[in-house]
């Protein structure tokens, strides 16, 4: 059975991985340059800078299990930090928290290992056939029939594709509201002595900072700071130039920790849909209507484990549907 996907960030290239392993044929359709969504990162001449995802955490066993498998296989591992609240300095709650390596988009490409990927394929249209479901791209020229779908994308994305051939899922997928963020790497001259690799401001425009190089097999030097902004300041702010947001969010950082860091290079990155404000933690991980699912952390519970849970289950449930024998997970 050929089954097109829509999206290549972690459920969908989960989903992809469990029905390839039932011996069907999966094809990935994602608009970005590359597949992993937020998780993807930057390339610089300062190697790899992690603009998006900061981390993630496991707490489903089977996923703790995935996420060993993983480890073994050297792309993921424990990021050792104990983030604080600034300023206060009051550690932030304790958590198992976890990185992809050498960079976040790491985890991605090796999920995608073997599979059929399409990116830079942004798909407009997608029709029910008497022979199956046919996706178009933009220029309106085929990308070809398929038996089964699964859409990915985020919500906002998914409604748009879904208006016309599955109203009643495109309403559901508007009510996951979703959040920006405005993200900056800092390339700083010198290294800062702070006493601190992570936090989380109280107060302010920045929800989250971190030290690049406290994270495993990343470059100490040049020293490069992460910044996220919150998500209201992101949405409050969405169509700032990059120039206006990463001085503000450059000086909002200084003024947090009483210093002023000579900035020798500043990355910006805008996720318009960075996390679920309104995740619809949907009761079996997946959005079903007639033949086509929906999957992703906004239809979980906004976090990777979630996304990853969510392409599971969709994957296994479209396998249901046409009797074929659910197989070990990888």
């Amino acid at each position: 059975m050929r089954i097109a996907i829509i999206g290549a960030g972690i459920a969908g290239l989960t989903a992809a991985g469990v029905l390839k392993a039932a011996g069907h044929q999966p094809v990935i359709f994602d608009k970005g340059r590359g597949p992993g969504g937020r998780s993807v990162s930057k390339r610089t001449d300062h190697g790899g800078i992690d603009l998006g995802l900061p981390y993630f955490t496991a707490r489903d066993p089977a996923f703790r299990q995935t996420v060993d498998q993983w480890i073994e296989a050297g792309v993921v591992a424990p990021w050792s930090v104990e983030p604080r609240v600034l300023p206060e300095q009051q550690p932030a709650r304790p958590q198992a928290r976890l990185v992809a390596v050498p960079r976040m988009s790491a985890l991605a490409r090796h999920l995608a290992e073997g599979l059929d990927l399409h990116c830079s394929v942004q798909v407009s249209e997608i029709t029910r056939e008497l022979t199956g479901w046919v996706l178009r791209e933009r220029q309106g020229e085929s990308l070809g029939e398929f038996d089964g779908l699964i859409l990915t994308a985020p919500a906002p994305q998914s409604q748009s594709l879904l208006a016309e051939p599955c109203p009643r899922l495109a309403a559901r997928a508007a009510t996951a509201r979703m959040q920006p963020c405005w993200a900056v790497g800092l390339v700083l001259e010198a290294p800062l002595e702070l006493g601190f690799d992570a936090g989380f401001p109280s107060s302010g425009p920045l929800g989250w900072i971190a030290r690049s190089g406290s994270r495993p097999e990343r470059p100490h030097l040049p020293e490069i700071w992460l910044l996220h902004a919150t998500a209201a300041w992101s949405e409050a702010n969405i169509e700032w130039s990059q120039d206006a947001v990463g001085e503000w969010l450059t000086q909002a950082f200084a003024d947090l920790i009483n210093r002023h860091p000579v900035v020798t290079e500043r990355f910006v990155h805008r996720w318009r849909f960075a996390r679920a404000r309104d995740a619809l933690k949907a009761e079996g991980g997946y959005l079903e209507s007639e033949d086509i699912l929906c999957a992703g952390d906004w239809v979980s519970d906004g976090t990777l484990e979630g996304a990853w849970q969510s392409g599971r289950a969709a994957a296994h449930r479209l396998l249901s549907r046409v009797g074929a024998a659910s197989p070990v997970d990888g």
